[in-house]
């Protein structure tokens, strides 16, 4: 028996809308490729409009993900370049969160940083290289020899949309082969490490480290006390010259010792002022 017109009717009826139901999923699934492919591609250029108003970016290139910044300046000083990788789940925190690798002449640091809700942090923040290149920063001007930088964590908050002073820093930091052409007449004054415990930065923002020397020609054993807002720190310890110290440095601890005696170990006690 032939099939019934009725039948042909609703089989023919039903074809086109099968088709534009199975249309659908497949525009909808361009259109999140193509939303997706643009969110990718988005400029590096678009993380400077991110930054405090005191920290400006140039030479920008690559993408919001995986970007550069070519030269970074902070309250107006070269502060070197920059490259990250986005982690896009802190994005569901409302936050920023990258590995980041800054380069700045012969220095280099590599760290985890998150910047988000009126707070920045970096962990694992690990690198360093010679301190005369901080020179051009302003910072250890005169002063020569290797850092090394290996911390834990280094936080600190924004005050009126600024990088306020740090407010926690756990770890260590490194310094050999230290001179400077003011010091006993630039002989090398040996190497040193710098150690922050949990309670390093006071209410006020000063950083404590505890400072000791690493066998070089001096005997070092102190706290250093700074304090970013005055840019003014204090050395107070206990000093003494090693045997086969260079001739400038032994004078220099005699010199010491007139002043402010010794102890039943004939460590000179110290207390130095500096600036920075």
């Amino acid at each position: 028996m032939p099939a019934s017109r009725s039948a042909n009717r609703n089989v023919s009826s039903t074809a086109p809308a099968a088709r534009r139901h199975s249309f659908w999923p497949l525009l909808l699934i361009g259109v999140l490729a193509a939303l997706l492919m643009l969110i990718v591609a988005l400029p590096a250029s678009l993380v400077a409009r991110l930054l405090p108003p005191n920290v400006r970016a140039e030479d920008m290139s690559g993408t919001v993900w995986h970007g550069v910044a070519g030269k970074l300046v902070v309250g107006g000083i070269d502060a070197g370049a920059v490259e990250w990788r986005l982690h896009p789940a802190a994005l569901l925190h409302l936050a920023l969160d990258a590995d980041v690798h800054w380069v700045k002449l012969g220095l280099a640091l590599d760290a985890d940083a998150e910047i988000g809700r009126g707070a920045w942090r970096a962990t694992a923040v690990r690198g360093g290289g010679p301190i005369a290149d901080l020179h051009a920063a302003g910072v250890a001007a005169g002063w020569r020899g290797i850092a090394s930088v290996d911390l834990t964590r280094l936080a600190g908050n924004f005050s009126a949309g600024n990088f306020a002073p740090i407010a926690s820093i756990m770890g260590a930091i490194r310094v050999s082969n230290l001179a400077s052409p003011q010091v006993a007449g630039g002989a090398s004054l040996g190497g040193y490490v710098l150690r922050f415990d949990a309670a390093a930065v006071d209410d006020r923002g000063a950083v404590t480290a505890h400072v000791s020397d690493i066998g070089g020609p001096l005997q070092l054993q102190a706290t250093l006390t700074a304090s970013p807002r005055e840019h003014r720190g204090l050395v107070s310890g206990t000093l003494a010259a090693r045997a086969g110290a260079a001739p400038e440095l032994r004078a220099l601890v005699d010199n010491l010792a007139r002043a402010r005696g010794r102890d039943a170990q004939g460590r000179v006690p110290v207390d130095v002022e500096i600036t920075f």
